[in-house]
């Protein structure tokens, strides 16, 4: 028993950890780089991270040098799966849909309130003056660059709200991850999900060098297309005579005549290792992300024929989103419903329909108590900050909800991309209840909370999950993987702060950012037009999310009622919203059509020897498009971006 339960957990050893930890802060600093300062290449928004994915080549070619002369210290399959998950733990709380947006929130009022826009008026009262920076001195150096965060002064100011926000992120992470152990059997062992996402990892980590997908010559030939490619288009970049291999147009400004003008800004972009990604996903999900992204285009067209100026916010995307979310989280509950109800009975010592282990029993008590613990921290969090109860309470529960939805798309789907943009708690509560209702102290505090709900893109959870089913899948502890995930989370929040503070101050966010910094600018700005003009429910918005959930339920009820049924209601929910889904749609549309060909002549035997080739897509692309991020980086120039929004 004792050789078997070694066995099992030899993939989190010490040296999986050290080296774990060592990469993770320059993988922050290279994810704030990329995203913040250059803006070239957004790394993070994602489902299968870039820089992770290239940090786990460096290190396959590595341990491939390593076999040749001293093959006892090369590492094993699971010690690199075990890397591999730290890292994405540690460079999701980086990204520019978390703590990015969190720390260019925490000075922004103070150093950008004018008298015209009137926000010391407006709000100031209501700001918890213990979580904000609002020093002007130290503000100086973060806004204008040429500075360092290694001052004294600038430290104290920073000090006592960073720990506290990190704690708040930390606690948070703690408890999605507390929720996943609950849902781990359900989803990784009883449930026969797919997690698409986790396939190339586990493939390039076979034997520890991948020498099985990398001798196979289809896998080649994909990698070599995508290398030639991204080598051209970035050779392109800074000698515009070599060619432009790169397919990116638009197609909007074709329809000059009403109603198809209404259709807008349509770019037609292909991005190979999107196919290469989509290609893993199931068919009638990558029908469905095109073709709701074209049915959006079509009420747009609607809206202009009928003329419903009484109804400006028409076709409401952000609500019939989110309403298909909330949809997706209640179908979600519908088909766990068993297994929670385990878990809620059996530690309270009630009988359940099947009888579990005492100790199992017992490790559901336990992570119970983490969760309400987590959770009951959070409320306290942010009552403190000027919240009510309920209102906070609501917020949370919420927020689980909608990080479970996405966390359960991802396992079961893997869709390549899961923005979500603008349909988290806050929308909900402020269309449901009305700024007015709500106050300027809940709704201060929801602005700083922005960063939680802004866009689901980075978020830790989904890659949580999928890291208990690479355990189950190579056969390493996940209650060993569990305390490996929080110690790469508390490195990573701790490198994240220092990445972004010292390329701030560094560079200067004002004067020498030239990523998406605009998003603490959206959140004031939004902030002063909730407390300037108080509204009460607004009706239309909660009608069109009563609109979406119905929708997104009726069509998973007649995919069980109907085999054929082609219509997925994830992709209904992923391409009303967001922003990087008009960049990714034709490519979906390209590879949903090449798997179609191939499982219509050549049925899934074809689908199976194909495989390597979008293997190779994704890497050959990922390698090449990080070798130039990465040199514009180092040498300090901007450079071509693969994969921009």
């Amino acid at each position: 028993m004792e050789k078997q339960m070694a066995k099992i957990s030899s993939g989190v050893t010490l040296r999986a950890l050290a080296i774990g930890c060592i990469l993770i802060p320059p993988n922050c600093l290279w994810v704030v780089q990329s995203e913040a300062v250059w803006g070239t290449t957004y790394l993070t928004i994602v489902s299968l991270f870039f820089n992770v994915t290239f940090t786990l080549l460096v290190l396959i070619g590595l341990n491939a040098l390593t076999k040749q002369f001293t093959p006892n210290i090369m590492l094993k399959q699971k010690e690199l799966l075990t890397i591999y998950v730290m890292l994405c733990l540690g460079s999701s709380v980086a990204g520019n849909n978390f703590l990015e947006n969190l720390i260019l929130s925490l000075g922004h009022a103070f150093w950008f309130a004018t008298p015209e826009n009137e926000w010391s008026k407006l709000f100031f009262q209501f700001v918890p003056g213990w979580l904000v920076v609002e020093d002007k001195i130290a503000l100086h150096g973060f806004y204008e660059g040429e500075s360092s965060i290694y001052i004294l002064e600038h430290i104290i100011v920073w000090l006592k709200p960073l720990v506290l926000w990190a704690c708040f992120a930390i606690v948070l992470i703690f408890t999605l991850l507390c929720i996943n152990l609950l849902v781990r059997k359900a989803w990784t062992e009883h449930e026969k999900l797919s997690y698409p996402i986790i396939q190339l990892p586990l493939e390039l980590t076979r034997n520890g060098t991948g020498s099985a997908l990398f001798s196979n010559r289809l896998f080649l030939l994909g990698f070599s297309l995508t290398v030639v490619i991204t080598l051209f288009n970035g050779l392109h970049f800074h000698y515009p005579i070599l060619p432009n291999l790169r397919l990116r147009t638009s197609i909007g400004h074709l329809f000059t005549d009403k109603p198809f003008s209404a259709i807008g800004w349509m770019p037609v972009v292909i991005y190979p290792w999107i196919i290469g990604l989509v290609f893993f996903i199931p068919l009638d999900l990558s029908f469905s992300v095109w073709f709701f992204y074209l049915f959006a285009k079509a009420q747009r067209v609607t809206a202009s024929v009928i003329g419903w100026r009484s109804l400006p916010g028409f076709p409401y995307f952000n609500q019939q989103t989110t309403g298909g979310w909330l949809g997706l989280f209640l179908i979600a509950l519908w088909l766990t419903r068993r297994h929670l109800k385990r878990i809620f009975v059996q530690p309270l010592g009630f009988r359940t329909i099947t009888e579990q282990p005492q100790t199992e029993s017992e490790n559901h008590r336990l992570v119970l108590i983490g969760v309400l613990s987590g959770l009951s921290f959070l409320v306290i969090f942010c009552m403190a900050g000027g919240m009510s109860f309920w209102i906070a309470t609501a917020f949370f529960v919420l927020l689980v909800s909608l990080e479970m939805t996405v966390t359960r798309i991802r396992a079961e789907l893997g869709p390549p991309q899961h923005e979500l943009g603008w349909v988290g708690p806050d929308t909900i509560l402020v269309t449901t209840l009305g700024t007015r209702r709500l106050g300027g102290g809940n709704l201060t505090m929801l602005t700083y909370l922005y960063f939680t709900d802004r866009a689901l893109a980075s978020h830790p959870m989904p890659h949580q999950l999928e890291g208990f089913k690479i355990a189950q899948r190579v056969g390493i502890c996940p209650r060993r993987l569990a305390i490996a995930m929080m110690i790469a989370t508390i490195v990573g929040v701790v490198s994240a702060l220092w990445a972004l503070l010292s390329s701030a101050y560094n560079t200067g966010v004002a004067s020498g950012f030239t990523g998406y910094v605009g998003i603490p600018w959206e959140s004031f700005r939004r902030l002063a037009g909730w407390i300037h003009y108080p509204n009460n429910t607004n009706l239309p918005e909660l009608v069109f999310i009563g609109l979406g959930l119905t929708f997104s339920i009726t069509m998973m009820l007649l995919r069980f009622q109907f085999l054929w049924w082609p219509l997925h209601p994830v992709g209904y929910a992923l391409s009303t919203s967001g922003w990087v889904i008009n960049y990714i749609w034709f490519s979906f549309w390209v590879s949903w059509w090449i798997k179609w060909i191939i499982l219509k002549h050549g049925h899934f035997k074809a689908y199976r020897n194909a495989t390597p080739f979008f293997f190779g897509l994704i890497v050959g692309e990922y390698a090449m498009g990080c070798f130039w991020n990465l040199l514009g980086i180092t040498f300090g120039f901007q450079t071509y971006g693969f994969f921009e929004s």
